[in-house]
């Protein structure tokens, strides 16, 4: 059976998106950016607020998807948070710089 997941940029996407039949949401911020991580308040007040299984994405910054190791240090931390916030699943990517998955 096919899923309906919108990727949604606000908590009033993802409202809006629960009460049209939506299955599933992928949350981001920064949509000129391709999405990254959304804020803590944002990742709280969504999780609070709607039923449906809500994905966010962990993404840093912008551009490829090749992280230093700080930068992967913080997507861990991030991944720690969305877990013990609850939320069903997560959305990331990492590449090595020959643009295999890492």
């Amino acid at each position: 059976m096919a899923l309906l997941e919108i990727c949604c940029y606000s908590m009033e996407c993802a409202l809006t998106a629960q009460q049209n039949g939506a299955d599933r949401v992928e949350l981001c911020a920064a949509p000129k950016e391709g999405g990254l991580t959304p804020s803590l308040g944002v990742l709280k007040s969504v999780r609070q607020r709607v039923t449906i299984p809500v994905h966010p994405i962990i993404r840093p910054r912008g551009g490829d998807f090749c992280y230093s190791d700080g930068e992967f240090a913080a997507i861990l931390e991030d991944v720690r948070t969305v877990r013990e916030l609850g939320f069903p699943g997560l959305v990331t990517g990492v590449l090595d710089v020959d643009g295999n998955v890492d």
